[in-house]
């Protein structure tokens, strides 16, 4: 195999999120440019228990696809492998641990299968000595992959996997390779001949050429596939005290200088330096299997059609409408009685329900706003394909379930506000028209837009759990999920962040933070602040001083970390 074909095989696998503990300092834009820059093919990118970034991979990878067809991006995730029913009481220190473990998704339906594991670990997670821990048990993998195998890749990850641990306590205690030889077996029947593969590393570490070696002879004998990967936590070698420094943000002195040590994207020649120990023909089997890999993914997207689900829906009493009579005051109405679909006559008979019950809401200004606001739901209903009225009534009825479970409901903040029709049906309690201050509708739905819907609402905070207890008692304990807020590093975030990890005085970090300017509630960037934008911003003299003349290895931390995924809330 020519040079050019070996280095276009490289597997570098990107363990990125933040969310639980600082460990990555790449964006994955970063990680795939790098990678055609050196000419690989494919990289995967795993996660530490999290799928979450997989939709903006998606779109940036759509962006290069066209200019480079041959390069393949595949998405999975890095789980945490336990015995089952492992919890937070029944912990047993110094003999469970969470191994870690590499899925990869051969199409649609194996991220689909990666996404139903996460889910399951996500949903019995705890804290433990300051961190969530998210245990995956061996049973998932045999109630989903062991359901429907062949669309997952699965490999045995770093020092940190379960196999490499048990080879290297094998090296004194010889009773436990025949538990080895079991676990591979039993492994690659779950995943099926060809789907499950050794992966070993590329280190100057004792521990991990003796993986190495060892996983190599366990291939041969047992005829299980083995790639080598790189674990890449930070883009190149000389982000190396950038990648320190952000660990040590977060834990102090923590341990970086030995398991980090190679833990970057590397070209081939650099590659094939830490394995000397290796006949090349080795190695060109290692990058043949990870071509396999490529070969088997393929490309699939997480885009589909707006589907708004049909909730249960406010009861509202029987009630006789002239439909002729309301149709003249408001035309609109007919073609929503005249649909097809349950949820707009609903919306419909709710709407003129509401107008009965209060003869203040009789007048022809609220006849023709309700009119325009049918109008503009019926033509965004249709340029994004789905029935705005569904949504409107699963929100009245969450809503009237927030005032059950003993909480106030906040009358109304955002655009909402200015839309008549959320008044109408109970959802906000404020009536746009009867207002001083003037509200647009427009600002909610506007019909050329092609977006989904958002209605924000306030409830008390300490009734949470409350409401949380009646959406599950009325929509099923399967039903109802908190969502989740990524925090990044901001500039002064960064600013902060780097200092702590350089061990600079956090009054001085304050200080240069508080140099950065904002505009309407918006910071400026780091770049902005030290270059200007070219059009109305300038740079920030004091600043650009602070970070060139006195603190320049601040600027070097910060720049590279700000807009990093830095927490989960």
């Amino acid at each position: 195999m020519s040079t050019l074909v070996v280095c276009t095989t490289t597997l570098n696998i990107l363990r990125r999120t933040n969310l639980r503990l600082r460990d990555c300092i790449i964006k994955e834009n970063e990680l795939i440019d790098y990678a055609l820059k050196l000419g690989h093919e494919v990289v995967a990118i795993t996660d530490h228990e999290s799928v979450s970034n997989s939709v903006k991979v998606e779109k940036y990878y759509n962006k290069i696809k066209k200019d480079h067809p041959n390069f393949k991006v595949i998405l999975g995730n890095e789980i945490y492998l336990c015995r089952n029913g492992l919890n937070g009481q029944n912990f047993i220190p110094k003999q469970d641990r969470y191994y870690h473990f590499i899925l990869l998704a051969k199409d649609a339906i194996g991220h689909k299968q990666i996404r139903e594991i996460s889910t399951r670990a996500w949903q019995r997670s705890y804290m433990s000595r300051g961190m969530r821990r998210v245990p995956t048990y061996y049973q998932d993998l045999f109630d989903i992959i062991g359901e429907n195998p062949g669309h997952v890749i699965a490999s045995t990850a770093c020092l940190g996997g379960c196999l490499p641990t048990q080879i290297l306590r094998a090296q004194q205690d010889n009773s436990l390779v025949p538990k080895i030889y079991n676990w591979i077996k039993q492994i690659n029947e779950l995943f099926g001949q060809g789907n499950f593969f050794l992966e070993m590393q590329p280190s100057n570490n004792k521990d991990q050429i003796t993986v190495n070696k060892q996983l190599y002879l366990l291939s041969k004998e047992l005829n299980i596939p083995f790639i080598i990967t790189t674990d890449s936590h930070y883009l190149t070698k000389e982000d190396r005290p950038i990648h320190k420094a952000y660990l040590n943000s977060q834990n102090g002195e923590r341990e970086v200088d030995d398991f980090y040590a190679t833990t970057y994207m590397m070209d081939t020649s650099e590659l094939e330096s830490y394995f000397s120990y290796f006949d090349h023909s080795i190695l060109q089997e290692a990058y043949q299997n990870i071509l396999n890999i490529k070969n088997m993914c393929e490309d699939y997207s997480f885009e589909k059609p707006l589907n708004i689900p049909r909730l249960k829906w406010k009861n509202s009493e029987e009630h006789q409408i002239n439909k002729e009579y309301w149709i003249s005051k408001i035309p609109y109405l007919k073609t929503f009685w005249e649909s097809n679909f349950e949820g707009d006559w609903k919306l419909a008979d709710k709407i003129v329900l509401k107008l009965e019950s209060n003869e203040k809401l009789n007048t022809q200004e609220i006849f023709d706003e309700v009119n325009d606001n049918l109008r503009i739901v019926k033509i965004s209903s249709d340029v994004n394909k789905t029935h705005w009225s569904a949504y409107f009534l699963n929100l009245q009825n969450i809503i009237d379930l927030v005032w059950e479970a003993g909480s106030l409901v906040g009358p109304g903040r955002g655009s909402g506000v200015g839309f008549l029709l959320l008044y109408l049906l109970d959802i906000t309690q404020i009536n746009p028209l009867w207002e001083d201050t003037k509200t647009y509708s427009f600002r909610f739905l506007n019909p050329e837009r092609v977006s989904v819907l958002d209605i924000d609402f306030d409830s008390e905070g300490t009734r949470r759990q409350d409401i949380l207890n009646k959406f599950k008692s009325v929509y099923g304990q399967d039903r109802v999920s908190g969502v989740a807020t990524f925090g990044t590093e901001k500039s002064k975030s960064a600013i902060l962040t780097a200092a702590r990890g350089l061990g600079i005085d956090n009054d001085i970090a304050q200080y240069i933070a508080s140099l950065i300017p904002s505009e309407r509630g918006q910071i400026w960037s780091l770049y902005d602040c030290m270059y200007g934008n070219g059009a109305d911003r300038q740079p920030v003299k004091q600043f650009v001083y602070e970070m060139t003349e006195n603190y320049p290895e601040i600027w070097t931390v910060a720049q590279k970390i700000e807009g990093l995924v830095c927490r989960l809330g």
